[in-house]
Parts: structure tokens; C-alpha cells; sequence
């Protein structure tokens, strides 16, 4: 390729501060609907049993709010991954619509996740209504999603994921072509590695409520430190016995009171 190419010469863009401000607005978009109390539009119970909304609008505002949760939690570890996109495919004649659809898979996989996990705490709701003995223990659905993020933190999957997120270059070599295509397939294989590090993190935000900025600021704290900083690999063993002890605290009193 000669020097005069135009594309050759393209100076690169780094994607960082343009990620760092949306993740901004949406920690902003977060404070913004707690101080309001339209947060509720995410609330699992709310959306379950007491929206009057149809439906879908009831699933399209839940999608929504989640959509600016992921934007607020996820996309500080997505820095690393998208400044090694954007440097590859700035060889390209023609990279935007491969970076679109980098950025959209990888957002579409985290509110299918948010989409699965509903569904999964509407049967969860169910089951409470029906059991007079879960009714009047509601904190063990809290321990139990505690004790299963920390023993999850422990499992073989957790670390190969975590090991993928945190090796970019790797994965861009394995699944990198050009055009929206390409684009698409490398953003889904970084969402699908990013959700096996971080599902069960994320479900937490079910147990203990989407209006929690306190939770929110420390599982986001987690993951990005998981994901982005040297020592990142040695916090996943004291993070999972921190949250298995917890979720054994938050239970024993239940037993044994």
C-alpha cells in the first residue's frame, strides 16, 4: 500500500474519551431517574407485577433504562477492547459501519442477557408467591444471589473469559474482518467473553435493585479493575469470597433467629 494512500496516512482516532463521556452522561441519565423515581421503569418488581403498561412497552422501557445501566457499568471496561478495534480497523477504507456494529452487538448480547434474567426473576417472582416459607425469608433470595456470584467468580469459565477480556489483541486476531460484518462478529465474541466474566456480577443488580448507585458504583469498580489493571486477575478470589461471606451473613440470621 502506498504512503499516499489516504487510508494509509488516516491519522487513528482513539475511541476513549468519546466511551468515558457516554459512560458520563449515562451515570448522569442513573442519578437523574433515582432523584426522579422513573428508575422504577427498570425495577424487576415493577416491571413484573405492578406496571399497567402493555407489555412491550413495559419491555421496551426496562430495555432502555438497562440500555444506560450497561452504558454506566460496562463501557469503562470496554475501553481497551474498542481502542484495539478502532486502531485495526482504521485500515479501512470506509471503518464506520464496522465500528457501529462492534458497539451494537456487544450492546444487543447485554440487554438479551437483561431480557433472559427478567424472565428468569418473574419464575423466581412466582415461586415466592407461592411458598409461604420463601415469603417470609426474602433476604435468602439476596444470599443465594451472592453465594452463586462468588462461587462463579471461582469457576474455570470465569477465568477463561476473564483472560479473553483481558487479551483484546488475541481476540481481534481470531475473529477480525473487514466491513459491518466483520465488525459485528468481533463486537458479539468480546460481548460473549464480557458476559461470561461478568453475568453473575451483573445479576446482582436484580437481588439488590437497579436503583442501588451504591452497588452500581461497586460492582462497576470490580469489573473494570477485573478487566483493565495488572493486578486485575488477583482480585477475582478475595471478590468471591468476599461475596460468598456476605451471602452467608445475609442468611444465617434467617436459620438461626
Amino acid at each position: 500500500m502506498s504512503v499516499t494512500d489516504p487510508v494509509a496516512v488516516r491519522p487513528p482516532r482513539d475511541p476513549a474519551l468519546a466511551l468515558w463521556l457516554v459512560t458520563g452522561a449515562c451515570w448522569l441519565a442513573m442519578a437523574g431517574l433515582l432523584v426522579t423515581a422513573d428508575i422504577n421503569i427498570a425495577n424487576h418488581d415493577v416491571v413484573i407485577e405492578h406496571s399497567h403498561l402493555w407489555l412491550p412497552l413495559r419491555l421496551l422501557a426496562f430495555s432502555g433504562a438497562w440500555l444506560v445501566m450497561i452504558g454506566a457499568m460496562m463501557l469503562p471496561s470496554t475501553v481497551p477492547m474498542a481502542r484495539m478495534f478502532w486502531a485495526v480497523s482504521n485500515r479501512q477504507e470506509h471503518p464506520g459501519p464496522a465500528r457501529t456494529a462492534f458497539m451494537a452487538s456487544y450492546l444487543l448480547v447485554w440487554i438479551g442477557f437483561a431480557l433472559v434474567a427478567l424472565a428468569g426473576d418473574t419464575r423466581v417472582h412466582w415461586t415466592v408467591d407461592h411458598s409461604a416459607w420463601l415469603r417470609d425469608r426474602e433476604p435468602l433470595i439476596l444470599a443465594a444471589t451472592l453465594v452463586l456470584a462468588g462461587v462463579y467468580q471461582l469457576t474455570p469459565l470465569k477465568d477463561a473469559c476473564l483472560r479473553a477480556c483481558r487479551s483484546p489483541l488475541s481476540l481481534v486476531g481470531q475473529h477480525y474482518r473487514t466491513g459491518a460484518a466483520g465488525g459485528w462478529r468481533v463486537g458479539f465474541a468480546h460481548a460473549l467473553n464480557c458476559l461470561g466474566c461478568c453475568w453473575a456480577l451483573m445479576l446482582l443488580m436484580f437481588a439488590t435493585g437497579v436503583g442501588s448507585l451504591l452497588w452500581m458504583l461497586g460492582l462497576t469498580a470490580v469489573m473494570v479493575a477485573e478487566k483493565t489493571t495488572r493486578e486485575g486477575a488477583r482480585l477475582v478470589r478475595p471478590v468471591a469470597l468476599g461475596f460468598i461471606a456476605s451471602g452467608v451473613l445475609i442468611a444465617a440470621p434467617v436459620f438461626l433467629g
